[in-house]
Formats: structure tokens, sequence, C-alpha cells
């Protein structure tokens, strides 16, 4: 296996820590291929949605979230609370120094207004992250694949404790995501300067996924046809029906299978305009027959994958209920994630 020898500042504006870039991707052979099919920490459905696409040729980049993309995400985003709420409390968290901890402990009286706290705050969840999730085991298990299969890496702030990670072989990607952060940013900072009411709050912090030119810019990097990106737009903003429960409706509703095409599902998280979108679909027959030159067996295994991924849009409304009731039944918000909201 080639190692990784180049190593290249591709970091995200607004992070403390920046992301390594490896050289250009090796050709999988099948003793690498088989070494990462057998990595037991990264769920074979990320294996298909986000890494081979990318390693193959086909996708330019793709994004993986941390850390809920991680096996182990609950437990992480779990300690993240714990701790920030000890933190604001007063007490010393694990792993604090004893300086540290003195200079949270006086601070607070220097802290002579509201943004000033909030800026504390924020920075404190910021150090929880890098702490928690980048000194897991997951996270490191995932870097380490990323280098070792030559890919380029980036990584983009979305919230203190929520990091898009772009991968990618074209280094001029790290340009264009550059280029979005810079958007987004501008999208809040318009959001927030003049908040729209009639906008139910759950959307309102991410007013980035009602921005036409966001989503045409993360669409063109993510190699999403631009027709699946303007159709998600039109949902989000419409206030009628979401992507999820569009995307949902129109395969319960379709009249035979031949007008879903499962290989326009060929990510997570993404809604095709249609469900035999033919745009959406080319992407999914490449990755497949990508997949199929390296190992017919696995190509079998990638039209299930597809075909599951269509039938986790379909059950997506029910999905999403599911998450709801479950956060309601919990004893409240976490600390961490209210003050997040409060951004």
């Amino acid at each position: 296996m080639q190692t990784v020898k180049n190593r290249a500042d591709f970091g995200g504006r607004g992070t403390k820590r920046q992301a390594v870039s490896a050289t250009p991707a090796v050709n999988m052979d099948e003793n690498i291929l088989r070494e990462f099919l057998d990595e037991p920490v990264i769920p074979f459905k990320a294996k298909m949605d986000d890494v081979l696409p990318v390693v193959l040729g086909v996708r330019k980049a793709a994004q993986i979230v941390m850390p809920a993309e991680l096996p182990d995400a609950g437990i992480l985003g779990a300690t993240i609370d714990d701790r920030f709420r000890s933190k604001m409390e007063g007490r010393r968290i694990p792993g604090e120094s004893f300086g540290n901890f003195l200079k949270g402990k006086t601070g607070k009286f220097w802290r002579r207004n509201q943004m000033q706290d909030l800026r504390f705050r924020l920075e404190v969840l910021r150090d929880l992250y890098t702490d928690i999730v980048e000194g897991s085991q997951s996270y490191k298990v995932y870097m380490g694949w990323i280098d070792k299969l030559g890919l380029y890496k980036k990584e983009l702030e979305s919230r203190p404790t929520i990091r898009e990670i772009y991968i990618f072989k074209d280094p001029s990607v790290s340009v264009e995501l550059g280029e979005l952060q810079d958007i987004r940013k501008d999208v809040r900072y318009a959001s927030m300067k003049a908040p729209d009411p009639s906008i139910p709050v759950s959307l309102r912090a991410f007013p980035e996924e009602r921005s036409t030119s966001y989503m045409k810019k993360l669409a063109s990097i993510l190699g999403f046809p631009i027709c699946c990106a303007d159709r998600y737009v039109f949902d989000r903003s419409s206030g009628v029906l979401s992507p999820e429960v569009r995307a949902s409706n129109q395969i319960l509703h379709s009249e035979s299978p031949e007008e879903v095409n499962n290989l326009a599902y060929f990510t997570k998280d993404f809604f095709p305009c249609q469900p035999d979108c033919e745009e959406a679909a080319e992407i999914g027959r490449t990755i497949y027959e990508k997949i199929r030159e390296l190992n017919p067996e696995l190509a079998d295994r990638y039209l299930e994958h597809v075909a599951e991924n269509a039938r986790m849009v379909r059950q997506y409304p029910e999905i999403i209920q599911q998450r709801i009731a479950s956060l309601e039944q919990q004893a409240g918000v976490g600390e961490g994630d209210q003050v997040e909201k409060d951004e």
C-alpha cells in the first residue's frame, strides 16, 4: 500500500485544527480493497456512499459529518454535553490542567457582557470537540483510512461541535470548499440580521439549505445533479412539503416499480428530483460499473445497498418522527446544543 508522503494545509475557515492532505489517490488493488472492506469501525454504508465513489473517481467529493456518522456518536455527544455542563458549573473536567481550570474560573469575572460570555461558551464547545471527537479511536480510524487511500481532506465547521469532513482527489476542491464556507457565512449573517418569523426555529439553524447559491455550489462539489439541488431548495423554501416528505411520497405513490430507479439513490441523505432522475441514476450506474471492474460480488452488494437507500428515503418521514419523539422523551436538550442554537 502506498503511504502518505506529503502533507499540506487544507483546513477550513474558523477551525482551530487544520485538516491534512495526502498524496493523490492510489489505485485500489484487491488487497487494499479487502483490507478496507474488512475495517469494522467504518460501516459498509459509509464505504459505499462516501469513500469508494470518490476513490474510483466518480464523485468529485463526499461529505462525512462528525461526530454524527461515527459508530460511537451517541457516547461522544453525551460526553460533550456532560463536560460542557460541568465546565459551566465551575467544575474541573477530566484531562483539564489545573492552570486552565483556574483560568476558566477567574475568566468569568472579566466577561462583562452576554456576547463575551457566548464567545467563551462556544470556544469551550470547540475545545471539547477537539478533545473528545478528534481524540476518539473511531475518528482516528476514519482519518487514517482517508490517508491510506491517498485522499485529500478538509474540515468545515457547521457548528462548534458539528464538523463536515470533505474527502476528495483533486486538491483544487479545497478552494471550492473555502468559497462554499464563505457563502454559508454570508447566508447565516443575513438570516441573523433579518430573521423570518414564519420559518420554524428548527429550520433557522441552517438557513443555507434554503439558499440556491449555497446548494448549487454544494451540489457541484459533491457531484449531485443540479436539477436535484434546485428541487431540494424549492421544497425547503416552500413550506409545503419538505424534501424528505416529497421524496418519500414520490416513491410511495409510484404506480409501477419501473418508476423508481434505485441507482438514483446512490448516497445517503440524497433526494433526487424524481425517483427515476436519469442524471442521478447515471451516477449510481457509473459507481456500480466501476465497482464491478474491481469485484463483481461487491457490485452485487452495491445494488442491494442502493435499494436500501431508496427504502430509507421512503421511510424518512416516519424515521424523523421517531427521532423527534425520542428527543421529547429525554429529560431535556443538552446545554451544549442550546448554546449552539443561540449562536
